[in-house]
């Protein structure tokens, strides 16, 4: 089954990778905001994520252009739609002619989910989108009544836009830079075709969770947050330990911003790990491993009689991570990754060699 085809059967998703520069830390200047999901949620109950959810109709409908069009940012729209240049990702391909182009719905997805859980809204007024866009930073609004947009967004996604129209804003899309897309694994029953975007901000701002879909939250540097995970204080589900293990990378916040501009036109690959159970661990190979084939994507796990280790053997390219145990992950990878992105770093202080 092409990965095109299959990606295009289950529900869209969005999240939001939210970095902020922190004055009480230097190596790195920045910390990462994520929240733990509750025990009853249907989808990786208590695990520790980056604001996100579900792509409704809502954030893909044209009133939304003709918002955007009385703000005046019309040009800017145009803009966003133009990139990236390079291969898009299956999930940025309009499957309703009626609807707005995906780079700017799924981004509309992506800042409607993170005011829905943390009530944090990244705008634009029209004074700062007549300021230009130069230094790719995100800004946010806290002066209006967050608590009760943030419920009537929560029970109606469509709110949203009328929220936008009431405060005379619009969503600030172009702070929102495209970082990754991942797939869930076809041994899940419950699966989502997720887009990753990256957003930096100068400040932290204030966070309102969401009484039902978030029971905590932290503003954590990667690194603090990975070395939670290994010590079992909290779970970290695969996309976020490979993509804070790539934030491992960077020491200062412009750095990460820069890097997310250079490359926003390089474009992305879906991310499907496929999974193997072996002797001594759970090993999701992804794209780019030599091993990698997507017929081996299937319902049922992939069983081999093998350790992780002599699954590796004489296989030049390598991309997987290994599940030693439920919080014992080991990436490796050891080639560049294609679309100029960068490459995570592996933090388990158990190497399994």
């Amino acid at each position: 089954m092409a990965m095109q085809g299959a990606a295009a059967k289950f529900p869209k998703s969005a999240s939001l990778i939210i970095l902020a520069r922190d004055k009480t830390v230097r190596n790195p200047d920045f910390k990462a905001l994520l929240f733990k999901r509750p025990p009853q949620a249907t989808f990786m109950p208590n695990s520790a994520v980056f604001p996100g959810g579900v792509f409704e109709a809502s954030d893909e409908t044209p009133l939304w252009r003709k918002h955007f069009e009385k703000m005046g940012a019309s040009k800017q729209l145009l803009a966003l739609t133009e990139e990236p240049k390079g291969k898009k990702s299956a999930i940025y391909e309009n499957d309703n002619p009626e609807a707005i182009e995906r780079e700017i719905s799924l981004r509309i997805a992506a800042i409607r989910e993170a005011f829905e859980e943390l009530g944090v809204i990244f705008c634009r007024d029209r004074k700062s989108l007549a300021d230009g866009f130069g230094e790719g930073y995100g800004n946010f609004r806290e002066d209006f009544d967050r608590n009760q947009w943030q419920k009537l967004v929560h029970n109606d996604s469509s709110k949203f836009l009328e929220l936008c129209e009431t405060l005379e804003i619009v969503p600030d899309l172009w702070s929102l830079h495209q970082w990754s897309n991942w797939f869930t694994p076809t041994t899940f029953k419950k699966r989502f075709n997720t887009a990753f975007f990256m957003i930096a901000l100068k400040d932290i701002p204030d966070v309102i969770k969401e009484k039902n879909e978030v029971t905590d939250f932290a503003w954590r540097t990667p690194a603090e947050y990975l070395q939670h995970h290994f010590n079992k204080e909290i779970w970290l589900p695969p996309p976020q330990i490979y993509e804070l293990s790539r934030l491992l990378n960077f020491t200062k916040l412009e750095d990460v911003k820069n890097f997310a501009l250079q490359r926003r036109n390089e474009g992305l690959d879906v991310t499907l790990p496929i999974e193997y159970k072996c002797k001594d661990s759970r090993v999701n190979l992804l794209p780019g491993d030599d091993l990698y084939s997507l017929e081996n994507a299937k319902p049922e796990i992939n069983v081999l009689e093998k350790t992780a280790k002599e699954f590796r053997e004489g296989v030049e390219k390598i991309h997987r991570i290994e599940f030693y145990g439920s919080n014992d992950a080991v990436l490796r990878l050891n080639y560049q990754l294609p679309h100029g992105h960068i490459s995570p770093i592996n933090a388990n202080p158990n190497k399994h060699d």
